[in-house]
């Protein structure tokens, strides 16, 4: 593990260093690839490494036809000790998006095959696991440049910081990028795992000449053309630098985790990660324990009072999973994995997906459905509207009343909004039961209003 110094900055890079050398005793000219070996071999005996690193990358995004350019940049002091293995990043990341900037920090640990990372963002601290096998970077980059055909050693040494260093560079192909930029789309948000097969990098090392141990390592990339992903979002790369500087080795004793951070709670990601490698693994099914893990990761959304956020499975694309706004429930229960219903104040919202071709037959879907599920009970709808379909159907609303166990009329919104590529369809069913309205009811449909972008409170509540 020594071989590899592994720099984390968890859920949004991921950055790995393989470093090669030897014993520096050998008396034959000094070739690229006798330096790589030497590096390798004093590298072994390395306790700690601190330095810094920057990152910065210019990309557009697409998405239906729509996209924006996007620049990104991280800079960070680092530091890590291997035995126990630690990694700490402290510093700032740059969006070009609404010129934001925030201090991020990390701590990365590793421990036998598993990986807990650590991160710092908005003054909140997350952590998620990995398994340490399936974690590759730049460290890849240096298994292929050891072997590389083209590896040059550059004539004329260089100085850093007043030490002479050995410059040596290579090309290297996209298939060693994957494994570090694979973090890179997680800046923004649904743009997939990016696949980089077919660009080449410029990678450059730096060894310094008396320790030789390592000075600096920089990867360029330009002219990476474009990625068509998931979902239908293109992200084309058009530059990507990396730069990692080496200061000192062996001044660390130490790396202490805060404890807000050992106490912090896994992110939602890695939830959403896990719950979808659970259902794959048990090959779907609606069972217990798929319920109980996507119960575990319902909340009360963060912008509403009154409104939770679940999450159930699509059923149109393998493992999806869906979120949603619905009434908030303190003893919430997931009814099911293919769609998602809460119920509080007298309001009621089922969640479910639908492929058609517009609103209006998207509702249609839903309205049979629906009637089917109510004869299921031994109700039947009492009355209906005709749906009502907005900007160019991709929107509709379509009324229903039914009548309850009770007797009691219940009015139902049947509502679909387009998703995706323009054939996936979210559907709801909001039923409306004014006995049971309360003094937060008010709020609640202020909420749905705002969620849905609907009227609801000037229907239900008299001004």
């Amino acid at each position: 593990m020594r071989k590899k110094l592994c720099w984390v900055l968890a859920g949004t890079m991921l950055l790995s260093a393989v470093i090669f050398g030897g014993c520096g005793t050998k008396k034959e000219k000094l070739t690229a690839e006798s330096i790589l070996e030497q590096v390798n071999e004093n590298m072994d005996n390395i306790q700690s490494v601190s330095g810094n690193m920057a990152m910065n990358v210019d990309m557009k995004i697409s998405e239906s036809g729509l996209g924006m350019n996007l620049s990104m940049g991280m800079d960070c002091d680092l530091e890590m000790t291997m035995e126990p293995e630690i990694v700490h990043m402290a510093g700032k990341l740059n969006l070009s998006l609404l010129g934001l900037s925030m201090d991020m920090e990390s701590y990365t640990v590793t421990e036998g095959d598993k990986k807990t990372n650590y991160t710092k963002m908005n003054n909140a601290w997350e952590k998620s696991e990995e398994d340490a096998e399936d974690v590759a970077g730049v460290g890849e980059l240096f298994d292929e440049l050891s072997s590389a055909s083209e590896l040059t050693l550059q004539k004329e040494t260089e100085k850093i910081d007043d030490k002479e260093v050995y410059v040596l560079t290579a090309g290297v192909s996209g298939e060693s990028l994957n494994s570090f930029m694979g973090s890179v789309e997680s800046m923004a948000e649904d743009a997939g795992e990016l696949d980089l097969s077919g660009v080449e990098a410029d990678v450059t090392l730096r060894v310094y000449k008396d320790e030789m141990l390592p000075a600096a390592v920089s990867v360029e990339i330009s002219d990476a053309g474009s990625v068509v992903e998931s979902d239908g979002t293109k992200m084309e790369i058009h530059s990507l630098s990396l730069e990692l500087n080496y200061s000192e080795f062996d001044t660390i004793e130490s790396i202490e985790i805060p404890e807000e951070a050992l106490n912090s709670e896994v992110s939602l990601e890695q939830k959403l990660e896990d719950v979808q490698e659970a259902v794959s693994n048990s090959n779907g099914g609606d069972n217990a324990d798929n319920l109980v893990r996507l119960q575990e990761i319902y909340g009360k959304a963060p912008e509403y009072e009154h409104m939770g956020i679940g999450y159930y499975f699509d059923g149109l694309e393998e493992d999806t999973i869906r979120d949603g706004y619905v009434p908030y429930e303190d003893n919430f229960v997931q009814r099911d994995m293919g769609s998602l219903t809460g119920v509080n104040h007298g309001v009621s919202i089922r969640l479910s997906m639908m492929r058609a071709n517009s609103a209006t037959e998207a509702l249609a879907g839903l309205l049979e459905d629906y009637t089917k599920r109510l004869a299921d009970k031994g109700l039947s709808i009492l009355d209906s509207d005709t749906p009502s379909a907005y900007e160019d159907d991709t929107v509709g609303l379509l009324p229903v009343v039914y009548l309850n166990e009770e007797g009691r009329q219940i009015f139902t919104i049947l509502y679909a909004d387009i998703r995706d590529d323009g054939t996936v369809y979210m559907c709801a069913e909001m039923e409306f039961d004014e006995n049971g309205f309360d003094d937060t009811t008010e709020a609640l449909l202020a909420e749905i209003d705002d969620a849905y972008a609907l009227n609801l409170s000037s229907i239900f509540i008299e001004g």
